[in-house]
């Protein structure tokens, strides 16, 4: 759990670089991506990510709890499944899925998911879905994950950063992250009268910031999964310990209180046995 949190916040100073890159291109130029572009919603794809194990308590169910909200208040779905549990909720549901993903690992690479960045970036730009929906869970405390829907395409600058401030738990190691000050995509530049040389243009430097920050928002939403199964996990297999125990520590008393009655009788016999004899 802590490898995977240290894992996703090392990666944050990067991706407020980018959006500070960004937010300086905006400046000379109009930032309009295909995949920026709003378009009326025909088809949605639902990225549901899921765990490959299970053993993690209520981690995947309630995951697939929402994913079904999800489905019966909206139609035209397509899914990618990611995670052995989400595959099979898919195949289970008879999902129309796009693709399916498992064995990320615990402390993935960004190269490790740029397939199903691909998988996304290329379909939004084919227009075999006109919005991207993730269904993942988010790393609030060891002991409190929620489970979020978020839009990732058509892509929102500030919803990037969000998710981004997101990885920062609210309490614990690495809350006190929560004190320092994030980059702004509003105001990222500090001197506003610089000007700046371009090579290749704006535009192409856009496309390619934009596209790449889909990437990295992919990844952190998969690292932030994984902290919060491994801490669903831990708590899980804790819970279960503890009842354990408590059962064990019963078990135990009445196993002594039943010893303690079959001594208790043998003796009554005893006495009463030597009462008839005379003895």
């Amino acid at each position: 759990m802590r490898k995977s949190q240290e894992v996703a916040l090392s990666s944050r100073p990067y991706a407020f670089k980018a959006l500070k890159l960004l937010s300086v291109l905006a400046k000379h130029g109009e930032v309009n991506t295909k995949l920026m572009e709003s378009r009326d919603v025909k088809n949605t794809l639902l990225v549901i990510v899921t765990s490959d194990r299970g053993l993690a308590g209520s981690f995947n169910s309630q995951v697939l709890r929402v994913a079904d909200q999800f489905l019966k208040n909206n139609t035209d779905i397509l899914v990618i499944a990611v995670g052995k549990k989400a595959i099979a909720y898919s195949n289970k549901k008879r999902l129309k899925m796009v693709e399916e993903f498992s064995g990320f690992g615990d402390f993935i690479e960004p190269g490790e998911t740029h397939n199903l960045s691909n998988k996304i970036i290329s379909g939004f730009i084919a227009q075999d879905f006109d919005r991207v929906v993730t269904i993942s869970t988010h790393f609030r405390t060891t002991l409190k994950q929620e489970v979020l829907t978020r839009e990732v395409l058509p892509i929102n600058l500030e919803k990037v950063q969000q998710t981004i401030n997101e990885l920062i738990p609210e309490r614990g190691r690495f809350s006190e992250l929560r004190a320092t000050k994030s980059t702004s995509v509003k105001h990222s530049v500090s001197n506003r009268g610089v000007d700046y040389i371009f090579e290749p243009s704006p535009k192409e430097l856009i496309e390619g910031l934009v596209d790449h920050l889909v990437r990295m928002q992919m990844y952190h939403l998969i690292l932030e999964a994984n902290a919060s199964e491994h801490s669903a996990r831990m708590v899980a297999m804790k819970t279960a310990s503890d009842n354990a125990k408590d059962l064990s520590g019963k078990l135990n008393l009445e196993y002594n209180k039943a010893r303690q009655a079959n001594i208790t009788k043998e003796l009554i016999e005893i006495n009463a046995g030597r009462e008839v004899i005379g003895v």
